[in-house]
Order: structure tokens, then sequence, then C-alpha cells
């Protein structure tokens, strides 16, 4: 008895010395504000079913709004995008269990307004908040305004375009010519790539009837060719598929076959937003409240004003071109799934982190690419913390995946700062 005893009680005393020897777990970093710069949206084609079906070999689905309006599945999938928001922000600790401690801020027009109603649905329910809009139109945060940061100057912009290209618009075409056949053998339904010429002739436009040219037009840079054609198409396609709509006798309507079809219209995004020109004449405006929301409470003097009042977390919902011109002024790249690189994904968002880095004390800026997959919207998936959409972590240059605050805004400033050419 006596020797159990002592047997216990060393093996107390060893277990209370382990305890007292293990380290506290070190501090954990804490997520303190959040900036979403989103598109809308699924919405419905800009251009009628007869207008798209010249280009194809089968008639095109019809939606069942106006053109450009924000469908009835586009708000659903918004309001599971904005649910999932909810339930991840929490789990870090960002919102409460029914925090209304977000800003939604939407451009003029019927889907960006639809859209920040139905993210508010998902992501604040209950909380009736009211989407903030400009009391100018257009509004400046989404529609390039003329500031003396950044005046617009479309000479300057078609040269740096014109420089991406050596200035020479038809070699770039000529370079995107396998990926624009494979978008043209999905339109025209060819089983081998290229089409024949017999294919081809079929339809009542082509899209190598398009002219190349590089030129001002209205004020702006107007650039044409056959591989830039495939834009308005390629939008159309990714927002019939993620709609859910039939596709009565085409082949291969899937994600990865859109995916890769999706290529050349990759090229032509990167091309005519994300040169960074262009980015810094459309985007510096945003930008610059982007930053100012960012460094609430950091102690340093703002240079703009910034957007919303304090709240846990700002939404700004606009356009595909809101996301990828401030992508191509900030240097962000990303890639997701069956998307092509740097695309704005319907619903998709650049997603703006500041988090108080525990081990320093410091707030550093993290920055994720969040969208729905073409097949999680085509087949209105669930998401949850377990099953969440696409995310890609994004770089910043000079920094890597976690940026100090102080060293965002250095690259930021210099982003906008205009660069005087020799």
């Amino acid at each position: 008895m006596r020797i159990a005893s002592l047997a216990a009680g060393l093996a107390l005393v060893a277990s209370t010395m382990a305890v007292a020897q293990t380290p506290p777990p070190p501090p954990k970093d804490k997520l303190e504000r959040v900036v979403i710069v989103m598109r809308h949206g699924v919405r419905s084609a800009m251009s009628s079913p007869e207008e798209l079906g010249r280009y194809s070999r089968r008639a095109w689905p019809r939606f069942a709004v106006p053109a450009g309006h924000l469908t009835a599945n586009g708000a659903t999938l918004v309001t599971m995008l904005g649910g999932w928001y909810a339930a991840y922000y929490r789990q870090l600790g960002l919102l409460g269990a029914s925090d209304c401690a977000v800003y939604y801020w939407a451009n003029h027009t019927q889907r960006t307004e639809a859209t920040a109603t139905a993210l508010a649905a998902g992501l604040t329910p209950g909380c009736a908040p009211a989407i903030h809009q400009s009391a100018a139109a257009p509004d400046p945060l989404f529609e390039a305004p003329q500031t003396p940061l950044a005046p617009l100057d479309a000479p300057r912009m078609l040269a740096a375009i014109s420089a991406r290209v050596d200035g020479d618009l038809a070699a770039w075409d000529a370079r995107q010519t396998p990926d624009r056949d494979r978008f043209e053998a999905l339109m025209l339904q060819c089983r081998r790539i290229p089409c024949a010429s017999a294919e081809r002739a079929k339809v009542q436009r082509r899209l190598g009837d398009t002219p190349i040219a590089m030129r001002i037009d209205g004020g702006k840079p107007d650039l044409t060719s056959p591989s830039l054609q495939v834009a308005g198409i390629a939008e159309s396609l990714v927002m019939a598929y993620a709609d859910g709509l039939a596709f009565d006798g085409w082949r291969g309507i899937d994600a990865a076959t859109i995916g890769r079809a999706l290529v050349v219209h990759g090229a032509g995004i990167d091309l005519r937003t994300r040169t960074p020109e262009v980015g810094r004449q459309t985007s510096s405006y945003l930008a610059m409240r982007l930053l100012a929301t960012l460094q609430r409470g950091a102690g340093v003097t703002a240079l703009a004003d910034p957007i919303g009042d304090g709240e846990k977390i700002v939404v700004l919902s606009g356009h595909d071109g809101t996301v990828t011109m401030l992508a191509g002024l900030l240097g962000l790249d990303w890639k997701l799934g069956d998307y092509a690189a740097g695309e704005a994904a319907p619903g998709g968002g650049l997603v703006f982190e500041v988090w108080r880095v525990a081990a320093t004390g410091q707030q550093a800026v993290r920055i994720r690419y969040v969208a729905q997959g073409l097949d999680q919207m085509r087949r209105r998936t669930p998401l949850s913390i377990d099953a969440p959409p696409e995310i890609a972590a994004i770089r910043i240059a000079g920094c890597g995946d976690s940026c100090p605050l102080s060293d965002f805004t250095t690259h930021l400033l210099a982003s906008v700062s205009p660069v005087t050419p020799h």
C-alpha cells in the first residue's frame, strides 16, 4: 500500500511538473478588418440569343430577365456566398453571431445594387442594412473620375497598351490563334481544332472577320481584333452556364471545356484592363480610398476618405473591370479552377484583410481572391467551412502572402504615382 501510494504521489508530481514545463500556446494573429471588392453576380447576356447565334452553330439559351440584369439564380448564388463569408469570418473571430457591422456600397446599375442586397441577405441576415451609393452618377469609385491624381489621358493609356504588344496588335492576335481556335471550335461544335473551312462557313459571322485596330474612340482607347471579339461571347457563355440554363443540342458544355476555351478571353482581359497604366487612370481613386479604409486606427494620416464608418467589413459591389483594373494597378495575380488567369468571376472578389500580427504587434495586409467555381454555381452547391468557394492567396510584390501595412502602403502609393515617360 505504501509503495503504491508513493508511486501515485511521484506520478502526480511528475504530471504537475510536465504541465508546468509545457509552454503556453503562442498568441494568435488577430483579424481586424476586411474590404471586399467584388464583381456582381450572374447576370443575363448583354446581347440577344439571336446576335450571339450568329457566331455559333447552335441556338443560345434565353435568359428570363432583361439584358444585363442579375438573374434569380445569380441572386441565390450571391446569398450563398454571403452566408459562407459570414461563417468564415465568425470562425476567425471578426464577426459575432448576429453582427451587423458590414458596410455595403454599390455602383449605379441594377445588377450591382441587386448583388449587394443579395450578399447582405447571406452575410448579415436580419440586419436590413442600407445599400449605399454615391450622390453623383457615374460613381467615381467605379467609373474613372477626372482627378489630379490620375487624369484621364487616352493617348497615354493607348500607348501603354500598345507597348505591351510592341506596337503590333496583329502579331499579338496571331499568338492567340491556338486558343482562339479552341474557343471557335466550341462555338461551331467542330470535332477537330481548328475547324474546317466548310464548318466555318455555316455561321453568319466568324471571329476572323473582326478588323484589327488600335485607336481612340469617344475619348477612350478602342481595340478590336479576332481574339478580342471573344470577350462578349465568352462572358455570355459563362453567365448562361453558371445560371444553369440548358444548351440544347450543344456538345462539350461542361466546366472543364469552357475553362479551356476561356484562355483567349483571359488574354484579352489582361491586355485591355490589366495594363498598369489603365488601372492607374481608372482605379487610383478607388485604390486611395481602399488604402484609407485599411489604415483605420493605424495612427497614420489618411490621404483620402475611408469608406464606411469603421465597420468590420466593407463590401464594394462593382463590375469585372472594377476588379481587374484595380488588380492591374496593384500587380495582383490569381488563377482559380476553370477560370482564365486573372479573370473576374461572377460574384468573385478581391478580399483585403488587415491582421494584427501577434509576434510583432504590427498590422499586415493579406489578399485573397474568392469566387464560386463554375460547377458550384451551375449546381448551386451549398457552401460551408468544409465546402468553401474557390480561394487563391495573392502575393503582393516584394512581400509575399502577408505584407506589413506600411509596405503595402508604399507599394500602393508607388502604383498610383504617375510615371514620367523618358
